[in-house]
C-alpha cells in the first residue's frame, strides 16, 4: 500500500510539476514501475467490487422517489452472506447461501437477481432493487394500497401530488405521494407514490398470503409503476439476494444511458451524490 501511495504522489508531481529528462534505462524502469502500479490498482479495484461493495445503475422508476432513474446505489455485497449471485456472471458453482445470518429486515432496500422464470428466460440475468415488506413466515395483504403484515397496517400520511415523467417509457404520471411507516419495522418513514386511478387495481388489493420459508416479499416505492411480489415477480428466494443498498454514490439525469459516457458529467445530479437511503 505504501508503494501505491508513493506511486500516486510521483504521478501527481509529474502531472503538475513536470519531470526531468530520463535516460533510456530510467524510462524502462519507470515503465515497469507504472505497469506494476496499474496491475496492483486493477487487482485492488476488482477485489473491492467483488468482495466488499458494488454499484449499479437504476434503470426504471419503480423506486421513485427513493431512487431515481440514473441513480447509482452503493451496495453492501456481504450484508446477507454469500451466494453464487454475489459473483459476477453468477457461475453455477454451488447453491444456497454461505455465512447467512438470516438478518434481512423489513424496510431494507435490497438488490437481488430476478427469480428464474421458464416462461421469460430473458429476465433471468436482471438485477432488481426493491424494498423488503415481509419476511419468511409473515402474513401479508394489501387493501386499497395499505399494506398489512401479521395483522398490523402500515401508516400512510398524505404528502403531495406530483407529475412524474418516466424516461424509459416516455409517459407522464400524476402521482400522489405519502409518508409510509411499514408495519413491524424499525426502518424510518419513507415516501411512496400511487396513481389515483389505480387505487382499486389488483396489485393494490389482494388477499392475505403467507411468505414461504427462505423467501421475501418485496415492493417498489413507486407502487403503481413497479413489478414486484404483488404482480409477476412473486416471492424472492434468499439465494437471489445480492446485497443491501445503503446510499447513492452517483446520479445522472435526463435519461442518460450507461454507455453514453460523454453525457455523464453535464447531467450529474450533485444533490443526490452520497445521499443515504431510507
Amino acid at each position: 500500500m505504501e508503494k501505491l501511495l508513493e506511486q500516486c504522489k510521483r504521478w501527481c508531481c509529474e502531472l503538475f510539476c513536470g519531470s526531468e529528462e530520463l535516460s533510456p534505462e530510467e524510462k524502462k524502469a519507470k515503465f515497469r514501475s507504472d505497469l506494476k502500479f496499474c496491475a496492483y490498482f486493477t487487482v485492488i479495484f476488482v477485489s473491492f467490487r467483488f468482495f466488499v461493495y458494488d454499484w449499479y445503475i437504476v434503470p426504471s422508476c419503480s423506486m421513485v422517489p427513493t431512487l431515481l432513474v440514473g441513480d447509482m446505489p452503493f451496495v453492501e455485497k456481504f450484508a446477507y452472506g454469500f451466494s453464487k449471485y454475489n459473483i459476477w456472471f453468477s457461475p453455477n458453482l454451488f447453491s444456497g447461501r454461505l455465512f447467512f445470518r438470516n438478518n434481512v429486515k423489513r424496510g431494507e432496500i435490497i438488490v437481488f437477481k430476478h427469480p428464474q422464470s421458464e416462461s421469460h428466460p430473458e429476465n433471468n440475468d436482471l438485477n432488481l432493487i426493491k424494498r423488503v415488506i415481509a419476511l419468511p413466515g409473515d402474513k401479508v395483504s394489501v387493501n386499497n394500497g395499505v399494506i398489512r403484515v401479521n395483522g398490523v397496517d402500515a401508516q400512510l400520511k398524505y404528502k403531495e401530488e406530483v407529475n412524474y415523467y418516466d424516461y424509459p417509457t416516455g409517459v407522464t404520471y400524476i402521482i400522489k405521494r405519502y409518508e409510509e411507516k411499514l408495519p413491524l419495522s424499525d426502518a424510518p418513514v419513507h415516501i411512496v407514490g400511487y396513481i389515483d386511478e389505480m387505487k382499486y387495481s389488483d396489485a393494490n388489493n389482494f388477499s392475505e398470503v403467507t411468505v414461504p420459508e427462505g423467501h421475501y416479499f418485496v415492493m417498489g416505492d413507486n407502487r403503481d409503476c413497479s413489478k414486484d411480489s404483488r404482480c409477476g415477480l412473486g416471492f424472492i428466494p434468499e439465494e437471489n439476494l445480492m446485497g443491501r443498498a445503503i446510499f447513492t454514490v452517483y446520479s445522472i439525469d435526463n435519461g442518460v444511458k450507461l454507455w453514453e459516457f460523454w453525457r455523464w458529467f453535464q447531467n450529474i445530479r450533485y444533490n443526490r451524490i452520497c445521499q443515504p437511503l431510507k
